[in-house]
This record gives C-alpha cells, structure tokens and sequence, in this order.
C-alpha cells in the first residue's frame, strides 16, 4: 500500500515532534523528578572552614540519643548538580548514578558499607516519592541501620559542602546550619601542622572564602543559621552545647561534652592522624597556637589575606 502524501507529512511531522520533544527534556531543567516533594527532612550541616573544630562539634553532637552523624561525604554538592541535570534518567539509572557518585569517593571505605541493599530499596519506591531528598535521606538512615546507630536525625560535616550551600537549602528547605569559626592563624597552622596543604596563601584565602560564603549564605537564611567560635566552644562547652541544642531544638545532655570515649565509633576518626585529638577531652591549649609558633614572615603574608576579616570577626588581625 503506497503511502499518500498527506500521511507522509503527517508521519514526518509526528517524528519531527519526538525528536524535539526528546531533546527538550534534556533542556528543559525542571522536566524530571524534583529535588523534594516537601517531605518534612529537617538534617543540620556543620560548616565552615576545615580545621576550626568541626570533628570535635561531630564527636560532641554525635553523642546526642537522638542524632546522628556519618563520616564525611565530600559528594554532597556534586551530587545535587548531577541529579539537576540528570533528573530525567530512567529512575533505576537515577539511583545508581547517585549511589555511585557516594560509593567511589576514595574516601568512602571509612563508612564501612555497601550501598547494594539501599539501591534495591531506592529502585522499588512509589513513583509519588521518588525525588533526590528521598535518595539522600535513605542514604544517611541505610548508615544509621547498618551501624546500628539509636539516633534518628542526622547530619553532615564536611566542610566542602561550606561551597555549595545553596544547593543543600534548595533540596533541604527545612535544614539547620551550623557554621563554627576559628582563629585563621589557627586554623593555617593547624593545616601546615596536619600537612594536609603547605601553601600559606592558599590556605588563607580557603579559610577566607569559607567564613565569606557561610556567613553570606547566613544573612539570607538567618531561621536557618547559627554561628559559634571554636574558642567559645572549648572554653565554655557546656553553655556553648547547650545553645547549640536549643538551635537544633533537641535537649542538652552533659554526657555530650565527655564523649571522647566513644570518638573511636565515628568510622573515620582512628583512620586519620589530623584527626587524633578528637580522641582526647576537651582542651584549650590550641586557642593561639598559630601566632605563636608561625614565623613573622608567615604572619605578615597572613594577615594581608584574612586581616579585615579576623577584626570584622573580633579576632587580632
């Protein structure tokens, strides 16, 4: 049967529609599942700078019954992107692709698990939940399980995330940040000291632009923002902790403050040198470490980067 030229325009038409179609879903950015469906996920972020206490404000909130807290992800803000521009993949491709992104991070092995069970679980959901808050909150409570941890809210401190925080609010409306700043003297000793990094301005101006973009991203968001010093934190634990529980609205409890004892459980702590002193209790012998034993030429470079902001802080510049 020979195909009339109406049907051949109609035919041409048709699949000229499929091929735009196709590649407007690829384009079209809101076209997919969504970051949440208003799910009622209330995680809190520690943020800020690496090295200004944020494992020992993990050790202590940690040991809260009700909390929780992995090791760190380094993923989370990758992730995010991924899914945005990925959110129209078939949803089994969905959850490998994210799951995989957690799973081959070189630092994962300090989690101790495997994500296989949790992509099953993830891949069988109800369409009406799938979204990438559902994928991340399974991801954290599938840890939680396995380590048979009692707590059932949980939170993430990676300091990376300090650089995608506006990425984490659009998943996590309704989550809580936790933003801890340190001394940069400090911190840019404490760095050299550990070797993690052993360039002087590099560090400086990370230790600047992590203070700039959470202290920014708290001014927008204020209900969802609390700020505290690390020497405050060492120096009056207890009245410091207990602000912080009243953030979180959950209940001080005093055994936090002692919980060196149990630091070893947080999986990653005994895997890394830099992070030994979590172990021991609460010490103030840290608070002006830096300019005490940095040398006049380092300290000059130093506060030419981060002057303005230590005495904007209330710091020596």
């Amino acid at each position: 049967m020979i195909m009339s030229e109406k049907t051949k325009i109609y035919s041409e038409f048709i699949h000229q529609g499929h091929d735009i179609y196709q590649r407007l879903k690829y384009l079209i950015p809101f076209i997919g599942y969504p970051l949440n469906r208003d799910e009622n996920y209330n995680p809190f972020f520690i943020i800020g700078s690496g090295r200004s206490g944020n494992t020992l404000l993990r050790r202590i909130l940690h040991a809260h019954e009700s909390l929780f807290i992995p090791p760190e992800t380094y993923v989370l803000g990758k992730i995010i992107k991924l899914f945005r521009q990925n959110r129209n993949m078939i949803w089994r491709n969905l959850v490998y692709l994210i799951l995989s992104h957690f799973e081959f991070h070189p630092e994962f092995f300090t989690f101790g698990v495997s994500l296989r069970p949790l992509a099953q679980e993830l891949i069988n959901i109800p369409k009406n939940k799938r979204s990438l808050a559902y994928l991340i909150d399974g991801f954290y409570h599938f840890y939680a399980k396995e380590k048979k941890l009692l707590g059932i809210r949980w939170g993430d401190k990676s300091p990376i995330n300090t650089y995608c925080l506006k990425r984490i609010y659009l998943v996590f409306p309704k989550a809580q940040f936790i933003h801890i700043i340190r001394d940069g003297y400090d911190v840019i000793k404490s760095y050299l000291e550990s070797g993690i990094y052993n360039n002087i301005e590099l560090v400086a101006k990370r230790w600047l632009n992590s203070v700039k973009l959470a202290s920014r991203f708290g001014s927008k968001y204020p209900k969802n923002y609390f700020e505290i010093h690390y020497e405050e934190l060492v120096q009056k634990p207890e009245e410091t902790v207990t602000k912080i529980c009243k953030f979180l609205d959950i209940r001080y409890n005093s055994n936090m403050i002692y919980s060196e004892n149990t630091a070893h459980l947080l999986g990653d702590i005994v895997k890394r040198i830099h992070h030994s002193n979590v172990m021991k209790p609460i010490f103030t012998s840290s608070i002006g470490k830096g300019r005490k034993n940095l040398t006049y030429e380092q300290r000059i470079k130093i506060q030419k980067i981060i002057g303005k902001k230590l005495e904007l802080l209330g710091y020596e510049p």
